[in-house]
């Protein structure tokens, strides 16, 4: 009988150690489930702050990638935790179980590509790697992977960041690519200030001005350009699908579009477009549409930038383009009782490019691991 109370016992403290087991081994695959999915994210962290780091560089674009850490200057350098390796990034994800994410994004591996990509210079293209983990903390006085602290989940993603470079092909207010088909007409202003009204090419006619149109530039009004280059990879340096890819806006409807558009973003309109007094263009940055684009009477439209147009261009007042318009196709300004403005304005140009051109994610995120 003894015996047997014995072995009952074993047996349940063998099944009490079993079920023990079982939930604590449970618990720890939950969690590295759970980290697990979180180690991508953790990674893409990673690579936003390389690209706010990349943005935040007074010399652009930038050369070499260099992340500091000086706490002892004012104001603060605190690009990362830890420079020796590249920008390192600790959070606590849930203290209560010691679970903890970091990023790494090693100098070793981020590589200027210009010139794989067929850019002449330095900085243009960077491709950036990034390492998400989550781990276990047991000892704070250990690594990150050194025991009793253990890794529970890592990915690594890619990507490519660049800066969009901003050629006209003149200096000029207007860039007609089809001057014999350009008409500045009744009411319209095209304001040239220190540079010209309008360039076109050195093979073309120049554009018609008709009575009540004021036209003005120095040391002329308009001027020929030899060469005259106006092909998207001209004026931003990649193909119109590549700008189409990292555009902060992409829509086919005017009605998609904020008013005003947010300061320094890139527009990519497929289509054609008609802004008017219910939706007119307002803002900073650079439009890029495919079709027509038509500025109606009374639109009230404001913006500041470039407008780039690979079909006819139609603009009326009241409205005011300040920067430069591109049109590959026809142009047609002209006011009815009010102005239609084109001012060539360099200092907003020098913003654009600046700011809008500044460096942004090329293509989608590529995990590696």
């Amino acid at each position: 009988m003894v015996w047997t109370m014995l072995a009952m016992t074993m047996m349940l403290s063998t099944i009490m150690v079993g079920i023990s087991l079982m939930d604590m081994t449970s618990v720890v695959l939950e969690s590295q489930m759970q980290s697990g999915g979180q180690a991508p994210s953790i990674a893409k962290a990673g690579l936003f702050d390389a690209l706010a780091w990349f943005r935040r560089q007074t010399a652009q674009p930038v050369a070499a990638f260099s992340p500091q850490l000086d706490l002892g200057v004012l104001p603060i350098i605190n690009d990362t935790n830890d420079p020796t390796i590249g920008i390192v990034r600790e959070i606590d994800m849930d203290q209560s179980s010691n679970i903890y994410a970091r990023y790494e994004v090693i100098s070793s591996t981020v590589t200027d590509v210009s010139s794989q990509r067929g850019f002449i210079g330095v900085g243009t293209i960077w491709n950036i790697e990034s390492i998400g983990y989550i781990f276990l903390k047991l000892d704070p006085a250990q690594p990150y992977n050194v025991w009793p602290n253990r890794v529970l989940a890592h990915n690594i993603l890619a990507v490519d960041i660049r800066r969009v470079s901003m050629v006209l092909p003149g200096e000029g207010a207007v860039c007609a690519g089809d001057p014999a088909q350009t008409t500045f007409g009744n009411n319209s202003k095209i304001i040239g200030g220190v540079k010209y009204a309008s360039v076109y090419s050195a093979s073309a006619t120049a554009p018609m001005i008709l009575g009540g149109a004021v036209v003005t530039g120095n040391p002329t009004a308009m001027t020929q350009t030899n060469p005259y280059n106006d092909e998207p990879e001209d004026v931003f340096g990649m193909t119109e699908s590549e700008l189409r890819s990292i555009a902060d806006y992409y829509v086919t409807s005017v009605a998609d579009l904020p008013v005003p558009i947010p300061d320094y973003k890139i527009v990519f309109y497929e289509g054609n477009a008609t802004f008017n007094s219910s939706t007119p263009l307002k803002g900073t940055g650079v439009f890029y549409i495919t079709g027509n684009m038509t500025i109606a009477a009374g639109s009230g439209t404001s913006y500041n930038g470039i407008i780039y147009c690979k079909g006819n261009y139609q603009q009326n007042g009241t409205s005011v383009i300040n920067g430069s318009v591109i049109a590959k196709d026809n142009v047609n300004i002209q006011g009815s009782g009010d102005k239609a403005e084109i001012n060539y304005d360099a200092g907003i140009l020098n913003q654009v490019r600046t700011y809008t051109g500044q460096y942004r994610f090329a293509k989608g995120f590529f995990l590696k691991e």
